[in-house]
């Protein structure tokens, strides 16, 4: 059975306090019983209301814990100092301050709490204010000073504990549990963990209780940006977002709301509806209809999304855990192939060069030099492929920063001149949607260094939530004809329509190919919309142009 670590909460160190005191006004009281003696039983009964006033303003919280330990000492050093010279057991009390005192205020309330102890009686009990007085009566209160003093030390040891962290191994054990129950639940849902399915779910629900003409599921990234997750296929309530006053005033109220709304067709009613886990906001459905809704069909409908919602919250928990378990075993691979086949090919290359120096014939060297230059072509490439597992977008590093490192490192290592354009908002698009365009772009980059045969790679990319585009052009030999065991494409297809996104891949005008990605949630059932739509939202912001050429 393995050992659990001990980790105090304030609840446990309230309850230990309260163990010593009974402790201490029990000891006191089985020794004054021994005794037979009335002044004793009056002097446990004066221990036992401290014991308890002190438990109650601790409970209360009606002074600091320090304070009341402090007190408590002092307190106590009164009534046994009243009665030492008749009753020396009920010196064993003082043992119980301190411990307390260390409870609370660590090394230093120990410390504080004896010495006080000390004093108060020492000044009850000496007949004389001398050294020789205070020497002898240490001498006889030693053996309960040194005892205070352990006790005191133990109470601020246990206090110590509550700042210990858990053990990793005690973090994975828990890890491992909750993954377990995660996959269990997860194989047991109807719904599935599919945050977009779900979404739809709570749009047909939602149609289905007020008739609404265009509707929308918003959810809040990390920056605090609602975005959208799922809409009609009309798209019309596209634009919605933080700053639509319908949606301000259900965030803020944490209740449905409406208001009449004016737009190409017509007067419409706008209505909101928090979606809520418990008291935790986590987004909002937003729809418009041709009349108004009642109260008491909001309420309902709020209350039978209620379902829905924690099936959502569940889905975009399991996303994220996703994300990162993808990530951390792209990092794996990445160290799989550095460590093994990249080390192995590196060491062959050296092999090549040993034969090459020690060749007699000129035909064999010639044959060996270009050996050694695909086994170099070789290695470029699988330092590339370590570079693209380690790339990734997270929640300090956006999806710019990982594109550039991206882009800077293929033009080092491919001899193609790289022109970078990036225009981002602050607002940012949720981390899955920007990891799934940084993965399409890695594998449209990757097609053109690995067979374009350009000298120019055009990376632009511009996004301003809910939406995004992204192109990569080149001019080298354009398009061929696929093959049928090729699955890049079908790849970057099926990543595009993870997110809702519209891929297009042609030929581009002067030569090459070109690959734009389009997000945009109006159009994301229909063709792709010309790539600079979403960079004409946004003429009022520069563009940030890094040119990158490398050769």
């Amino acid at each position: 059975m393995s050992a659990v670590p001990l980790h105090m909460s304030t609840r446990h160190c309230a309850r230990l306090a309260t163990g010593a005191r009974v402790f201490g006004v029990s000891a006191v009281a089985v020794l004054a019983l021994v005794e037979r003696d009335l002044p004793g039983v009056l002097a446990v009964a004066m221990l036992a209301g401290l014991a308890v006033l002190a438990t109650l303003a601790t409970r209360r919280a009606l002074l600091g814990g320090t304070l009341i330990a402090l007190s408590e000492a002092g307190l106590a050093a009164v009534i046994v100092g009243s009665h030492l010279g008749d009753l020396p057991f009920v010196m064993l009390y003082l043992v119980v301050p301190p411990f307390v005192a260390g409870l609370h205020a660590g090394v230093v309330g120990t410390a504080i709490s004896c010495l006080l102890e000390i004093i108060v009686v020492y000044l009850l009990t000496a007949p004389a204010l001398s050294l020789d007085a205070l020497s002898e009566r240490l001498e006889v209160a030693a053996p309960w000073v040194l005892t205070s003093v352990g006790s005191g030390v133990l109470g601020a040891w246990l206090r110590q504990l509550d700042h210990v962290p858990p053990r990793d191994s005690d973090a994975y054990h828990s890890a491992r549990r909750l993954l377990g129950e995660l996959r269990t639940v997860a194989r047991s849902l109807s719904a599935g963990l599919d945050p977009v399915g779900i979404a739809q779910q709570i749009l047909v629900e939602t149609r289905e209780a007020i008739g609404d003409e265009a509707a929308v599921v918003l959810v809040r990234t990390e920056g605090g940006i609602l975005v959208p997750l799922s809409q009609d296929e009309g798209g019309r309530l596209s634009e919605v977002g933080n700053d639509d006053p319908v949606v301000m005033e259900c965030w803020t109220t944490e209740a449905p709301a409406q208001e009449i709304v004016g737009g190409p067709l017509g007067r419409r009613v706008r209505v909101a509806l928090p979606l809520q886990v418990g008291v935790r906001m986590i987004g909002i459905v937003v729809a418009e209809c041709g009349r108004g809704v009642s109260a008491a069909q909001l309420q309902i409908l709020h209350s039978s999304l209620s379902e829905h919602t924690l099936r959502l919250d569940t889905a975009l928990v399991f996303d994220e855990v996703r994300t990162l378990a993808t990530a951390d075993e792209r990092r794996r691979l990445a160290r799989e192939i550095h460590d093994g086949i990249a080390q192995e090919v590196a060491s062959i290359g050296y092999a090549v060069d040993e034969m090459i120096a020690d060749s007699d014939s000129r035909e064999q060297r010639d044959s060996l030099r270009a050996l050694r230059n695909e086994l170099t072509r070789l290695v470029s490439e699988l330092r590339l492929s370590i570079f693209d597992l380690r790339s990734e977008v997270s929640q300090s590093a956006g999806f710019g920063a990982a594109l550039t490192d991206y882009v800077r490192q293929v033009g080092t290592r491919s001899g193609m001149s790289v022109h970078l354009s990036l225009n981002e908002t602050p607002q940012r698009l949720r981390v899955e949607v920007e990891t799934e365009i940084l993965r399409i772009a890695q594998e449209a980059i990757t097609n053109a260094r690995r067979h374009s045969g350009a000298s120019n790679l055009w990376v632009t990319f511009a996004a301003d939530p809910p939406h995004a585009t992204l192109s990569i052009a080149d001019d080298g030999h354009g398009l061929g004809t696929p093959r049928s065991d090729s699955y890049g494409l079908r790849i970057m297809r099926e990543r595009a329509e993870r997110i809702g996104a519209s891929l297009e891949i042609r030929s581009r005008e002067g030569g090459g190919a070109q690959v734009s990605l389009t997000l945009a949630p109006e159009t994301s059932r229909s063709p792709a919309r010309n790539l600079g739509a979403v960079a004409a939202l946004r003429k009022d912001r520069e563009d940030v142009h890094l040119g990158l050429a490398h050769r």
